[in-house]
């Protein structure tokens, strides 16, 4: 009988718990994401960012928060990223295109 007993106790505690935490997690885990966001955005506004600075909206598109904010370019200025080597644009038609082997057709 005592063993039917505890049973009984350790199934109540353990469909308890069960219950609560599924009303309170998601509570918890709101109040801990808004206190990391905040506390990013403190370090952010502290200049404790890595060199990039990201703009967080509130608003618009959810990816907008994730876009870097560059800085204001002056009229007239030209950035280039890449470019092409002079070697690449002599190279033309058969010169590149390997070896070309004569052949027959049977029918």
């Amino acid at each position: 009988m005592e063993l039917l007993k505890i049973l009984a106790i350790f199934l109540l505690v353990f469909y308890g718990l069960k219950y609560l935490f599924r009303l309170l997690m998601p509570f918890a885990l709101r109040k801990m994401t808004e206190r990391l966001m905040n506390k990013a955005q403190q370090q952010q506004a502290a200049g404790g960012g890595r060199g990039t600075r990201y703009d967080y909206t509130t608003g618009g598109s959810p990816f907008d928060q994730f876009k870097q904010q560059t800085p204001p370019k002056k009229e007239g200025e030209l950035r280039v990223d890449y470019v092409p080597q002079d070697e690449a644009k002599a190279k033309k038609g058969t010169q590149t295109a390997g070896e070309f082997i004569d052949f027959e057709e049977i029918k």
